[in-house]
């Protein structure tokens, strides 16, 4: 993938939310722009939020393609860069996991992104742009696209992603339901004391049997 430069130092937030949401500005034109004004800050933000390189650039990828693909969520254009690293810190805990009592960690796992063809990129911040802008405006990876933009969901009035605590390590899913399973418990419980102390009322109350008592040892 060929880049060329863009100088987006005259740009404002508001002018970049409308190149995302133009019909007529090509999608790798807008990325590549909203990349120079804020993918170094972006990319900083993951890579000291997850504290690995590889993380940090899958990160940053996966948030300008969520921010391309929900621009039109954000009500405050002006607000663009607040939105912009609250989608990160998002993306950034979804590779995250806190260990009990401790601080988020990254999760070591393979980068889930699609494959990479330098085709003789340069190396440093040119070479991690190629590398970003290649997920996140090529029409073969549209696929990858698609599943990043419909796994960011839950939104606030403002457009802002919704922050969800972290899952701790070592959690099973099942953990999940416990609340659920202990109400339910709980119920279970009660009708069995109910129906105990039913029990309980209703032999008190029998008469004796047989009628007037044993009287086999009677002479």
């Amino acid at each position: 993938m060929t880049l060329k430069t863009v100088n987006s130092g005259n740009m404002t937030d508001p002018d970049l939310v409308h190149l995302l949401r133009s019909s007529r500005i090509h999608p790798t034109d807008a990325c590549a722009r909203l990349y120079d004004a804020h993918g170094a800050e972006l990319y900083r933000a993951c890579r000291a939020a997850l504290g690995d390189p590889d993380l940090a650039r899958a990160a940053l990828r996966d948030t300008l393609i969520a921010a391309r693909a929900h621009i039109f969520r954000l009500h405050d254009p002006a607000r663009l860069r607040e939105w912009l690293l609250a989608l990160a810190a998002a993306e950034c805990a979804r590779r995250s996991v806190r260990p009990a009592g401790g601080l988020p960690a990254p999760r070591r796992a393979a980068d889930d992104g699609p494959p990479y063809r330098p085709g003789g990129a340069p190396e440093g911040a040119d070479a991690l742009k190629v590398r970003v802008l290649s997920a996140v405006a090529e029409s073969d990876a549209s696929g990858y696209r698609e599943r990043v933009a419909a796994r960011v969901h839950g939104f606030d009035r403002s457009g802002f992603p919704v922050a969800r605590p972290p899952r701790a390590a070592g959690d099973p899913p099942v953990v999940r339901i416990i609340p659920g399973v202990a109400v339910v418990a709980c119920m279970v419980l009660l009708l069995v004391l109910a129906w105990s102390a039913y029990l309980h009322a209703t032999s008190d109350a029998a008469p004796p049997w047989p009628p007037g008592g044993d009287h086999s040892e009677d002479r």
